[in-house]
C-alpha cells in the first residue's frame, strides 16, 4: 500500500515547452511540464473565434464504446455464508452469500470471456458459456480482463451486487484456470537465475506467531539486501510464509496481466502474491484499503472473513487497518476454502484470516488490488481545495477578513445545542450563568453562520470537475504500468524505418488505445488553445507501484503538445478509433498533407502508434 504522489513533471520526445495552465488560470496541474510543440508546416493559425469553436466536445463515433454481454441460464448454488453478530450502531448489512459451482464448457477462445455466474441466489450463466484459457491469454489477448476476472459471474452483475458492498467467492473448479502467471517454480526459477530481488523491495519472509498472534518478519538482512536462495530454501523448508511483492516488475506474464486490467478498470492495479506452507497461516487478521481480488494459483487455503470490530471506520475505510487479536472478531461472515483457479473478492474493509490447506501441500494466491485512495471524498478533497484557491483569487468578497471579535461569541462553549447536550438548562438555551450565549452576541453568532454557509454555496461556482478529473488522469498516465512492445513493423523493419517510411496511403492504429490521455488547455503565453497528450509510453516497469516512485514529486511523464486550432480535428479522429481499428493518413482532417505525415511520425517515434497492413479498413470515424 502506498502514499499518493505529487504532481508530476512533464516531458517531451521532441522539444520543450514551459508551464501551461487551464484557462481559468487557477490550478496548476503540474509544477512545471515539457513537452513537444507541433506547428503546421504551412499556413497561419485560425481566427481565435474558430479556435474556440474546435475546443467543443466531440460527437461520440459508433462503435467506439463495446457493450458487456447479458447473462443469462441459469447454474446452480453451491454454498451458504454465516451472518455476524447484530451491531448496535448502523452498519451495511452483512453479505448473505457467495460460493457456486461451475457447470463444464469446452474451453473457448482466450479472447471471448464468456459469463455464467455464482451468486447467494441460484446463479447466472451465458448458454454454453466457456471459461477463457489462461491468466496470460486474458493480458496478451487484449480480452475483457474484468469479464475474466468475474467468470463465471459476468461484470455487470458483479458490479451491480458485490463491488464495494460484500465479498464473493468464485468457485471455478477449474485448477489452472490462471495457467502460467505466477507460481513457486516461477519464483525458484527466477532465484536460481539471479532476477535482482531484495528483501523488502521485492520479497519479505515471515511466519505468524499464534502466541502472540503477530506477524514475525524472517529476512535474514536489511531492506534492499540481496535475497540468497538458499535462505529462501531454508526458511520455506522450516514453514515459514514467503510475500512476492510486485512481481509485475519482473515476471512478464503477471506485467500483462496488469496492463490490461489497468486498462479495463481506467485504475491503478497492484500484485503482490503469497505463498504459505500447508497448515500455517502467513499474517494476523487485518483489512485493506483497496478492492482486493485473491488468485488462488496453487494449492487451497481456508479464509475467514469478518466484519470489523465497533469503532472501526467500515464500511468502505480509507486507511490500512492494524493487526487485530483473535478475541477482537466476532462470527465470520463467510468462511471458504479457495482451491486453485478460484477468486475470492474483498472489499476494502473486510477483516480477512487464512490458514493453507493441510492436505494441499502449500498454498499461493496472487493478490491483484485496485481504488487506493478513488473515493468521492478524495475528489472532493481535490475540488474543494482548487475552488479555494480560485474563488480568493477572483473574488474579493473571500478575502475580506472575518468580523472584528468573532472569537467572543463562536467556538464551543458558544453552541447551544452543545451545552444543552452536557445538562445546560433548556429553558435558557442552554446558556451557562455568565450570560456567554445572551441575545447581546445571538445575533452577530447568527450572521457569522449566515454568511460562511453563503460563501461555501458561492464555492460551487468555482468548482471544476474537469480540472480536478485531468489532474488525476495525469497522475495515473504517470504512475501506470507502460503498454507491452508493439508488435514488429510491417515488412519487418526497424521502427525507425517505419518513421521514415510514412506515407499519406500508410495505415497508422493506437498500439494501446487507453495509454494516452487528452487534456484540452491553454497557452500560458499565446493564450492559444493547446492539447496536451498525456502517455504512459516511457513509465518504468521496474519501479511500478514501488514506494520510491510514486513519493517522487519530481518524477517524469510523457506529454505531446499540439496547436489545437490546427490539430484538434486530426486528434480527435485519431482518438476516436475503436481500440485495435487503423485510419489512413491521408484521411486525418488537416489542410496540409505534410502535416498529416508529421503528426503520424511524431506519434510513430513517440511509440504511440504502429504502421498496419495497407488493406483496406472500416472507415474511421469523422471528427
Amino acid at each position: 500500500h502506498f502514499d499518493p504522489p505529487g504532481p508530476p513533471r512533464v516531458h517531451g520526445t521532441f522539444s520543450h515547452a514551459r508551464s501551461h495552465a487551464r484557462a481559468q488560470g487557477a490550478h496548476r496541474m503540474a509544477k512545471r511540464k515539457q513537452g513537444v510543440v507541433v506547428r503546421a508546416a504551412g499556413g497561419g493559425a485560425l481566427a481565435a473565434a474558430k479556435a474556440a469553436a474546435l475546443l467543443a466536445p466531440p460527437t461520440p463515433a459508433d462503435g467506439a464504446e463495446g457493450e458487456e454481454p447479458a447473462p443469462s441460464a441459469e447454474a446452480p448454488a453451491a454454498g451458504a455464508v454465516s451472518s455476524g453478530p447484530a451491531r448496535k450502531k448502523k452498519r451495511r448489512s452483512k453479505p448473505d452469500g457467495s460460493a457456486a459451482a461451475v457447470q463444464d464448457a469446452a474451453p473457448a477462445s482466450p479472447a471471448s470471456p464468456t459469463p455464467a455466474s455464482a451468486s447467494t441466489a441460484p446463479a447466472e450463466a451465458a448458454d454454453g458459456a466457456a471459461a477463457p484459457d489462461s491468466a496470460a491469454a486474458a493480458g496478451a489477448a487484449g480480452g475483457d480482463s474484468l469479464e475474466w476476472l468475474c467468470w463465471p459471474l459476468g461484470s455487470k452483475k458483479f458490479l451491480a451486487e458485490h463491488w464495494e458492498k460484500k465479498p464473493l467467492h468464485l468457485k471455478r473448479q477449474r485448477p489452472a484456470y490462471y495457467g502460467e502467471v505466477f507460481s513457486k517454480a516461477a519464483l525458484d526459477k527466477h532465484l536460481a537465475e539471479g532476477t535482482p530481488l531484495g528483501y523488502e523491495d521485492r520479497l519479505n519472509i515471515s511466519r505468524f506467531d499464534e502466541k502472540t498472534g503477530k506477524k514475525v518478519v524472517l529476512n535474514p538482512g536489511p531492506r534492499g539486501t540481496k535475497v540468497c536462495p538458499k535462505d529462501v530454501n531454508s526458511a520455506w523448508a522450516a514453514g515459514a510464509s514467503l510475500q512476492v511483492m510486485h512481481p509485475q516488475q519482473f515476471h512478464e506474464p503477471v506485467w500483462r496481466l496488469l496492463i490490461n486490467l489497468e486498462r479495463s478498470f481506467g485504475s491503478l492495479f497492484g500484485a503482490n502474491a503469497y505463498m504459505t506452507p500447508g497448515g500455517r497461516q502467513g499474517f494476523a487478521p487485518h483489512f485493506d484499503d483497496v478492492e482486493v481480488f485473491m488468485l488462488q494459483v496453487e494449492g487451497a487455503k481456508r479464509w475467514r472473513l469478518y466484519e470489523p470490530p465497533a469503532g472501526e471506520e467500515f464500511p468502505l475505510p480509507r486507511e490500512y487497518s492494524r493487526d487485530f487479536e483473535q478475541a477482537e472478531l466476532g462470527e465470520p461472515v463467510l468462511d471458504v476454502l479457495l482451491e486453485a483457479g478460484d477468486m475470492l473478492y474483498l472489499p476494502r474493509g473486510y477483516i480477512h484470516q487464512g490458514i493453507a490447506a493441510e492436505d494441499a501441500g502449500f498454498s499461493h494466491h496472487l493478490t491483484v488490488s485496485t481504488y487506493m485512495k478513488t473515493a468521492w471524498c478524495q475528489l472532493m478533497e481535490r475540488a474543494l481545495s482548487s475552488a479555494v484557491e480560485k474563488a480568493a483569487a477572483e473574488s474579493e468578497e473571500f478575502r475580506e477578513g472575518l468580523p472584528l471579535g468573532f472569537l467572543r461569541y463562536m467556538g464551543s462553549w458558544h453552541d447551544k445545542t452543545d451545552v444543552a447536550e452536557h445538562g445546560g438548562d433548556s429553558a435558557s438555551g442552554g446558556a451557562p450563568s455568565s450570560g456567554s450565549t445572551s441575545a447581546g452576541i445571538a445575533a452577530p453568532r447568527a450572521a457569522f453562520i449566515r454568511r460562511f454557509q453563503g460563501l461555501l454555496k458561492r464555492l460551487q461556482e468555482f468548482v471544476d470537475l474537469d480540472e480536478v478529473c485531468d489532474e488525476m488522469g495525469v497522475e495515473f498516465m504517470h504512475e501506470r504500468l507502460p503498454p507491452a512492445p508493439a508488435s514488429a513493423a510491417p515488412g519487418g523493419g526497424s521502427a525507425a524505418s517505419a518513421v521514415e517510411g510514412v506515407t499519406l496511403d500508410a495505415r497508422v492504429r493506437w498500439i494501446d488505445a487507453s495509454a494516452q490521455r487528452a487534456m484540452l488547455s491553454t497557452d500560458p503565453e499565446t493564450s492559444e488553445p493547446t492539447v496536451m497528450l498525456f502517455h504512459s509510453r516511457d513509465n518504468e516497469r521496474d519501479g511500478h507501484m514501488s514506494g520510491a516512485a510514486l513519493a517522487d514529486a519530481e518524477a517524469e511523464v510523457g506529454c505531446l503538445r499540439f496547436e489545437a486550432a490546427i490539430f484538434l480535428p486530426a486528434l480527435r479522429a485519431l482518438l476516436a478509433l475503436p481500440a485495435g481499428a487503423s485510419l489512413r493518413c491521408g484521411d486525418l482532417p488537416l489542410q496540409d498533407a505534410d502535416d498529416r505525415v508529421a503528426l503520424c511520425q511524431n506519434f510513430l517515434e513517440a511509440g504511440l502508434l504502429e504502421l498496419t497492413p495497407s488493406e483496406p479498413e472500416a472507415p474511421a470515424a469523422a471528427a
